[in-house]
């Protein structure tokens, strides 16, 4: 049998939550341009998720990276009440 490739370098706790960041910005894009029940629970699931992910890079080393991603969700969590207000 054939096993997945995976990867040797593992990504630190503040690549993790900029990632999560990201991703969950992008959902919560996709639940304001076309609003509907599950395009905003997914958004709502990923925003958990980027929480949990820049709860984890607390206390790292670069303390104003942090701070910066804690903005970032802020800014995400008000698109995502946008999208949730929208919603049918």
């Amino acid at each position: 049998m054939e096993k997945g490739i995976q990867s040797t370098k593992k990504q630190s706790p503040i690549t993790e939550a900029q990632n999560a960041v990201a991703q969950a910005e992008r959902a919560a894009k996709q639940a304001l341009s076309h609003t509907n029940r599950t395009n905003v629970m997914s958004a709502e699931e990923a925003f958990v998720q980027a929480q949990h992910a820049v709860d984890g890079a607390d206390g790292s080393s670069n303390p104003q990276v942090v701070a910066s991603l804690h903005d970032h969700l802020n800014r995400v969590r008000a698109a995502l009440d946008d999208a949730q207000a929208q919603q049918p």
